[in-house]
Formats: structure tokens, C-alpha cells, sequence
């Protein structure tokens, strides 16, 4: 605990607590080596408030602390002028200009009961069959990877759009340019023209069709760090042009 003394700092200044490893257990998920490392890439990348920099900073210290180097990644803390009041990233830090970061608990650190792989939380017997989680969570439900989003889905779908612009029923005013960031490669980012009104889940096999993605796997769009339903459109669930989604890519479960 902070002592009295620190209570008296001035306003705009807050107490700084060396860090420290934040221990914890998943209740709600069966968190992978590969699930964690995917939501931290996706987390850092979709952050739209505080400065780039004081990012990139907390991400490199992590990086360190999960490997136990706490020194250095003190020192990675201290040099980007972040403050962790009680030392525990998990409750909050703040930059130089006083803006509140908060951090996940699975950004942090891995839970104590890290699953080994995929494979086991799919097939070893859990008494608790909430706890495994195979897919990426959403509002409507958690996404099931084995929902039809094939080739023909996608022709389908590119197939009825061109044969409406050939009509003239999309104007260019109707039109919008959507980039998308694709999870399973460095780049480059796809660009695709559609309709204000096409939903989501037109959009992300759009997407699949443009980048190449074979049919093993399935394609949803995130933005802001949440996942988009995928019978609504882009416009209407906050997007705002120019800014990037996120292409999620997950690879379908052989069938049996």
C-alpha cells in the first residue's frame, strides 16, 4: 500500500510502484500458447486512444516480463515515462500527460492454467464445458469456426455485387473503401470497394476472396478490438472511413 506520504503529491502526479508479475487463473476461457498470442497481437494493434509510443513501450516490457527479465523491464517503464501506481499493470498505469492505460489480465501474463495446445482443450474431458473456448468471443455468441464461409459463399456474394454496379444500382456516392489487416501475415493490408449497406460478413468473405484465403479457413472483421456482427453493416456498427479493420483468420476443424 502507498503510505500516507504519497497521498501529498501534486495534482497531475501519480505514485509510481516498481512492477511486478501479475498472478492469475482463467475462469471463463481455455486460454492456448496460440490464442494468447494472437489476442496480444490484435489488442496492441487496434489501439485508438493514448500515444503509439507508450504502446509499443508496454508491449516490449511484457514481452520481458513474461520471460521473468523484470529489470529490463523496468527499465523499458521508466524510460518511456510510465507510472504503475500499484506496480500491477492489470490496474492501471498512465503516461506522462496523466492518461489512463488499462491492460487485460491474458495481454499481462499467461494464466496458471495455460492450456498445452488447442488440441487437448477440444477433446480432453472438462467437467466445466464453458470453460473451452475454441473460437474468438463476440456479442452474439462465441464464432464458431465451422459456419459455411466457403469459395462458393464468397463467388456468390462477388457475383451478385458486380451484376448490381452493372445495373447502376450502387452510385459511387453508395460506395466505400474498406482496408483490412490480415492476422496471418505481415502484409500488405487489402483494400475493397463495397456497398454502404453490405454487411459485415459480405465484407470478410470479400476479404477472403481478395487476400487468397483458401477454404480451410474463416474470415471475421474486427475493429476497435471487437468483434463486428456479421449480419449489420460496417457503417452501422461505428466504423468510420479511413480507419483499418482487423481480418481475423481461423483455420476450420478437420470434420470427423
Amino acid at each position: 500500500m502507498p503510505s500516507a506520504a504519497t497521498h501529498n503529491l501534486p495534482l497531475g502526479e501519480h505514485f509510481n510502484a516498481p512492477i511486478r508479475c501479475h498472478i492469475w487463473r482463467s475462469k471463463r476461457r481455455r486460454w492456448t500458447r496460440a490464442l494468447l498470442d494472437q489476442e496480444r497481437k490484435e489488442f496492441f494493434e487496434t489501439r485508438v486512444t493514448g500515444r503509439p509510443e507508450v504502446w509499443t513501450a508496454l508491449s516490449v516490457a511484457l514481452s520481458f516480463m513474461r520471460v521473468g527479465d523484470l529489470v529490463t523491464a523496468q527499465s523499458i517503464i521508466d524510460a518511456a515515462g510510465i507510472t504503475v501506481p500499484t506496480g500491477d499493470l492489470c490496474q492501471g498505469c498512465y503516461d506522462e500527460q496523466g492518461a489512463l492505460y488499462r491492460l487485460p489480465q491474458c495481454i499481462v501474463s499467461d494464466p496458471e492454467n495455460i492450456a498445452r495446445s488447442l488440441r487437448l482443450t477440444m477433446t480432453d474431458d472438462h467437467d466445466d464445458d464453458d470453460d473451452v473456448d475454441v473460437g474468438f468471443e463476440t456479442d452474439d455468441g462465441k464464432l464458431s469456426l465451422n459456419e459455411a464461409s466457403g469459395d462458393e459463399l464468397i463467388a456468390d456474394d462477388v457475383e451478385r455485387e458486380r451484376r448490381r454496379d452493372e445495373k447502376g444500382k450502387t452510385s459511387e456516392r453508395d460506395l466505400i473503401l474498406v482496408k483490412a489487416r490480415l492476422s496471418d501475415r505481415g502484409g500488405p493490408d487489402i483494400v475493397i470497394s463495397v456497398a454502404k449497406s453490405q454487411n459485415v460478413g459480405f465484407i470478410a468473405r470479400k476479404v477472403q476472396q481478395e487476400a487468397g484465403i483458401s477454404r480451410m479457413h474463416r474470415v471475421r472483421i474486427a475493429y476497435l478490438g471487437k468483434i463486428l456482427k456479421e449480419q449489420t453493416p460496417l457503417v452501422d456498427q461505428g466504423w468510420k472511413p479511413g480507419h483499418v479493420v482487423n481480418a481475423l483468420v481461423a483455420t476450420r476443424p478437420l470434420s470427423s
